[in-house]
């Protein structure tokens, strides 16, 4: 954030999980953190995340926070049954794709889980990503 700062960038795009890792401690589902992460160590906890955007604000630096969906939550399926199954034809292939958009769960976690990322984070916009989704599984 310091060269932030000193080079005169304002944004800071916290692209803060993905199919890999799921490091942030959710107040409302805190089970994504301790299944979806690497590991304890590697965790966004609410507190590293105030502390963060408190430390950009006062250098007049924006964090505007990316969850990408509705690819790239192989890790939210870990906790969570939201992820689309794949198919080979008729034949499950036991492989998951991105969120399933045909289940009424999947938005009301959804609207849960975003009420809670609006309250943590301030900026005014949230990047939802929308890249790169597996159409092959829906």
């Amino acid at each position: 954030m310091k060269l932030m700062h000193d080079d005169k960038l304002n944004v800071f795009h916290f692209h803060i999980v993905d199919d890999q890792s799921f490091p942030y401690t959710s107040r409302t589902y805190p089970a994504m953190s301790e299944k979806g992460a690497y590991d304890e160590l590697h965790i966004y906890s609410q507190q590293d995340i105030a502390d963060l955007i408190e430390f950009a604000r006062q250098r007049g630096i924006r964090v505007f926070v990316e969850f990408d969906t509705p690819g790239h939550t192989k890790s939210w399926g870990k906790t969570i049954d939201l992820l689309a199954e794949c198919y080979d034809g008729e034949q499950p292939t036991n492989r998951y794709g991105p969120m399933d958009p045909s289940r009424n769960t999947t938005f009301e976690f959804l609207t849960n889980f975003f009420k809670e990322v609006a309250d943590v984070f301030p900026d005014r916009y949230i990047h939802l990503g929308d890249d790169e989704v597996e159409f092959d599984c829906w």
